[in-house]
């Protein structure tokens, strides 16, 4: 049985929530909720509670904090009535298709599951007081059924849509914008019908698995995601990247916005003749990344010809070299960038593989040499080839092998002089652009900050939140549908950060998540006739800085 007690403290009266049970031949509180001060609660009138209700009073502990505010989120982007407008589906059941997406987009950022245990989330949730249905028709059938509406044209307007509201709403400044592609395994045997679960190169080293891939755009600020992409696992990123810049051209120009006045950061993987020449086309700014390898000389430039530079924020201490050299047909800009702390872990780093490569060798041989198959002095050759590997431990172990077949020695050594040559190249990173304009230190930081799309794609795929894996569609349009839903998940999370951010909260998703989920109203129900009572549990201090901060009170029931 659930009670209401007071408890008196220094002349002042608390009340709480507790219940007892008669445990081993006596009567033991089983658990207790506090509610806070009697004064500060006279609206609720405990005081007849405690006479008239004693036997009747249920309690119920509801998830408030990071529902309520994703749910605030998407009233001020308008969610539902986007995507109900842009859908063409009129007849409404229960709930139209945006509010299906609202309800589903919310769960992957609190508690993502599959779609059939959808209603059990639901039910101890805070969302079920925003919608009038029976949690049953929260199931896996109705939103396969719903997601047959959202083909690879209604999602593209329904992101425009979005992203016209958001970039006004917010006034996002779209000066620099953020590319890359990722992709994520699935476990599904896939159909001959499927374009989009195919085996290809997995970037989590699943290649056993059928792939999607799928790049996101992303803004500087709090890495708001403004386009996305869904396509073929088995696509490489530089074949899908040559219709990229046009597509982001076309949407900037939809947004009212002129690619002339973009520059768009992208990585090395991305490279290829038809996408320069529709950057260049576009005359789209640009700053990427080259393979080291393409630019052996400039790996080689004498530490005494870089220029020491601070970076923006968070004052690194870097150094460049500034030339230009031409790449796909044009005079580019190249900067060789040091991270002097970058470069001395890396060389620390290759010393210890070195050390570990010598000592396998030695310790293979130890006992095999000159015995068996291993005194052929020709095997034995072989072996330290294949052992040693490929460059640059090729460059640096030396293994001598003497005498004949049956009566060998064995040395290895390490040349330090051309040791010495590859550490000098560590820590190096070539970046080009047409930036013209832009400082040294502007360029630097700007690639940089691409760890926003790949904190981005980190986010989405913990399985804490969005989880955009497990995936448990095989059809190409419900995949789609998967992934523009995990998207909005990602949206609104950026957003509640680029709220808090502008109210000089800064927070990461992690701890911006942790803390929401922490904030818990108690359900109070006096009797089955009664209105519930709605009281905010304790909370932590961090936490009722951002319950402050995102006016939660207001979407408290009563």
């Amino acid at each position: 049985m659930v009670y209401l007690t007071r408890k008196k403290k220094k002349g002042k009266n608390y009340l709480y929530l507790e219940e007892k049970a008669w445990i081993n031949g006596r009567t033991r509180r089983t658990w207790q909720k506090y509610l806070g001060p009697e004064d500060k609660l006279k609206d609720i009138k405990f005081n007849s509670l405690l006479t008239r209700h004693a036997n009747e009073v249920e309690v119920q502990t509801i998830e408030f904090g990071s529902s309520a505010a994703l749910w605030q989120m998407t009233e001020e982007i308008e969610l539902a009535k986007i995507i109900d407008a842009n859908t063409g589906k009129k007849r409404k059941q229960n709930l139209s298709l945006g509010e299906y997406i609202t309800i589903a987009a919310i769960n992957r950022c609190v508690a993502p599951c599959s779609k059939s245990k959808l209603k059990r989330w639901y039910e101890k949730d805070w969302l079920s007081t925003r919608y009038d249905i029976n949690p049953k028709v929260l199931n896996a059938q109705t939103y396969w059924n719903h997601f047959q509406y959202l083909n690879k044209e209604v999602l593209v307007q329904i992101e425009l849509a979005l992203g016209q509201i958001v970039v006004d709403k917010y006034d996002l400044d779209l000066d620099s914008l953020f590319y890359d592609p990722t992709n994520f395994f699935t476990f599904s045997k896939g159909s001959e019908e499927s374009e989009l679960l195919q085996f290809g190169h997995s970037k989590e080293n699943r290649n056993g698995c059928r792939l999607v891939n799928y790049w996101l755009l992303c803004v500087r600020e709090s890495g708001v995601p403004l386009m996305h992409e869904t396509y073929a696992g088995n696509t490489q990123d530089a074949q899908e990247f040559k219709q990229v810049p046009q597509r982001i051209a076309d949407r900037l120009l939809a947004l009212g916005r002129d690619p002339k006045r973009i520059t768009l950061v992208f990585d090395k993987g991305n490279h290829s003749k038809d996408a320069f020449a529709a950057i260049d086309e576009i005359k789209l700014g640009f700053i990427a990344s080259r393979r080291n390898s393409t630019h052996k000389d400039l790996l080689h430039v004498p530490r005494d010809e870089f220029t020491k530079t601070i970076l923006p924020i968070t004052k690194k201490a870097v150094e460049y070299f500034k030339t230009t050299k031409k790449i796909y047909w044009k005079d580019r800009i190249i900067y060789v960038v040091l991270d002097p702390l970058k470069q001395k872990k890396y060389t620390i780093r290759f010393g210890e593989r070195l050390e570990e490569k010598v000592l396998e060798i030695k310790e293979y041989f130890k006992d095999r040499l000159n015995v068996k198959m291993w005194s052929k002095k020709k095997a034995v050759e072989e072996k330290l080839k294949s052992m040693v590997g490929k460059r640059p431990l090729a460059d640096v172990i030396i293994t001598e092998v003497q005498g004949t077949d049956g009566n060998m020695t064995l040395t290895v050594s390490i040349d330090e002089k051309t040791r010495k040559t590859h550490e000098a190249t560590l820590g190096r990173t070539i970046l080009f652009t047409n930036c013209e304009e832009w400082t040294p230190e502007a360029v630097i930081w700007s690639y940089r900050e691409q760890y926003i799309v790949e904190h981005a794609f980190r986010d989405m795929k913990s399985p804490t939140a969005i989880a955009v894996r497990p995936m448990y569609h095989h059809a190409d349009t419900s995949i789609r549908a998967h992934v523009f839903l995990c998207v909005i998940s990602l949206l609104l999370l950026s957003l509640l950060r680029l709220k808090l951010a502008r109210k000089s909260i800064a927070t990461s998703y992690d701890e911006l998540l942790y803390e929401l989920r922490s904030i818990h109203v108690l359900k109070i129900l006096t009797s089955l006739k009664a209105k519930p009572l709605w009281k905010l549990e304790k909370i932590t201090k961090n936490a009722s800085k951002f319950f402050r901060a995102l006016n939660l009170k207001r979407l408290l029931a009563n």
